[in-house]
């Protein structure tokens, strides 16, 4: 039984390991319209004649401004005698961050993970190459991301579908000790406010992004609260793909996208069998005044959909079913968010006469997710022939700020559900069924650069023979 349970997990885990990765450019949608706010575009304009797309849209890398005392200033070891800042204006920047996870099954779960505990963490540098300021040419931006992971993070202990740790996928789902290079590729700024990027990166990163739940670092643990766990049989987290983005209306964007489906991390030449591509209108309005957003992908994928007849699925799991083999998938998803409620001037830098309670912090971490209350939603759905949970739904409530004198700190509530597909209804011992969940997490700021979360969730299990469970966690997040 315990072999397919770690399997059914492996299959749930393939669904989401590549939502997850950290693309500095536009993939962030809140980044890529301040691209394109600017009232004045020759702001990015530099003495070559040249435009920098890093002094046009700072918040494109993950840290823009490296002054400031210890308590305010957004990474650890600051600008030592400005030799980060000369970088910078140089066309260069190198940035870390680490992230520790400790999380118990302090109730329920399966038999051998009631009362256990686990620790884990992943290493993250980022660097990327300004063409502009580098004398090369207008509008490019170079970047690559490199992961390891370390510890012996919670897998199964849990007993449930969706993991309730999202750092440990990366760069590999529980390869501990894994390191790899996941990401090298070129974002470019093109004329009539187009933007084109191609080389080896996340996809997922620009197609499910959400300012409320999206970011395991500080926000939600849950990889369900994180991502949508059904792009796992779309792509990988790390892929050779090209995006093409063109604004059609004022609001509104229209994306689409081409990647190989089976290319892994490590895979150097890439698996170049199987294609994918997708459309993603992406509209930006305002209700009351208060900024919201939505998205709406439909994807294709000529890859094996992983039938619910084929072994490779779940060995002895789902034996006995009649389900043809399928050579492609589709899907259809919406992600969407809207500001509930956000404080005077929250956006406004202190230098410009913002309140010392709105304290602005130079990183594209804060710069995404400005102080205020608001809510997500997540909704997914895929042919119930070939995936074995062909519904996923997720949404609640997320909030940076809203405490008197804590403008870092962010909070949030979420469920979601995933859906046991019903072509599995009549399945040999009934091992799978639908799997809810609830998480609750609270992000204490230290300083910018250094966060403590508390976060605790329940389940109900999508394993049958599972109990439901409680799980406790802690997380710690340093920017260096």
């Amino acid at each position: 039984m315990k072999r397919i349970l770690r399997l059914v997990a492996l299959s749930a885990l393939l669904a989401i390991v590549f939502a997850t990765s950290s693309v500095q450019a536009f993939h962030e949608r809140r980044v890529h319209n301040v691209l394109h706010s600017k009232d004045d575009p020759s702001a990015g304009k530099l003495d070559n004649g040249k435009t920098s797309i890093t002094k046009l849209v700072p918040p494109i890398t993950k840290v823009f401004n490296y002054s400031g005392d210890i308590w305010e200033r957004g990474t650890m070891f600051g600008d030592p005698g400005g030799l980060r800042t000369k970088l910078y204006e140089s066309g260069f920047t190198l940035d870390a961050q680490l992230t520790q996870v400790y999380q118990g099954v302090t109730s329920g779960g399966n038999a051998s993970g009631n009362g256990s505990g686990s620790y884990n963490g992943l290493l993250e540098i980022n660097s990327t190459l300004d063409t502009a300021k580098l004398g090369l040419w207008s509008g490019g931006l170079i970047a690559a991301t490199f992961q390891a992971s370390f510890g012996d993070p919670l897998e199964s202990e849990a007993g449930n579908v969706s993991p309730v740790n999202m750092t440990p996928l990366w760069p590999k789902p529980f390869d501990n000790g894994s390191t790899y290079l996941t990401e090298y590729y070129l974002f470019q700024g093109l004329p009539h406010e187009m933007e084109f990027i191609a080389g080896r990166i996340d996809a997922t990163n620009f197609l499910d992004k959400n300012t409320f739940a999206n970011n395991p670092e500080s926000q939600f643990l849950n990889a369900s609260l994180n991502n949508m766990l059904l792009w796992g049989n779309f792509l990988t987290f790390s892929t050779y793909a090209t995006i093409f983005v063109a604004p059609v209306t004022k609001g509104l964007k229209i994306a689409v996208a081409a990647w190989t489906p089976n290319t892994e991390p490590g895979d150097d030449a890439g698996d170049w069998s199987d294609y994918g591509v997708v459309a993603n209108p992406m509209f930006d309005y305002h209700l009351g005044g208060l900024p919201g957003a939505v998205q709406v992908v439909a994807a294709y994928s000529s890859a094996d959909a992983v039938a619910l007849d084929n072994p490779a699925l779940v060995p002895d799991l789902i034996t006995g079913t009649t389900l043809p083999e399928k050579n492609d998938n589709w899907m259809f998803t919406i992600n969407g968010e809207q500001y509930l409620w956000a404080p005077k001037g929250a956006s406004v830098p202190r230098a410009k006469g913002g309140r010392k309670e709105d304290f602005f912090v130079p990183t594209q971490d804060f710069a995404v997710n400005p102080p205020g209350v608001g809510l997500f939603y997540r909704a997914a759905y895929t042919p119930k022939d070939r995936n074995p949970w062909n519904i996923n739904v997720s949404g609640g409530l997320g909030a940076r700020g809203i405490i008197p004198g804590r403008p870092y700190d962010r909070m949030g509530l979420g469920v979601y559900w995933l859906k046991e597909s019903s072509d599995l209804d009549d399945q040999p011992g009934n091992l799978v069924q639908d799997e809810y969940g609830v998480e609750a997490y609270y992000n204490f700021a230290i300083t910018p650069w250094l966060q403590v979360s508390a976060d605790v969730q329940w389940i109900d299990q999508g394993i049958t023979s599972s109990d439901d469970a409680w799980v406790l966690g802690s997380r710690l997040n340093m920017r260096f």
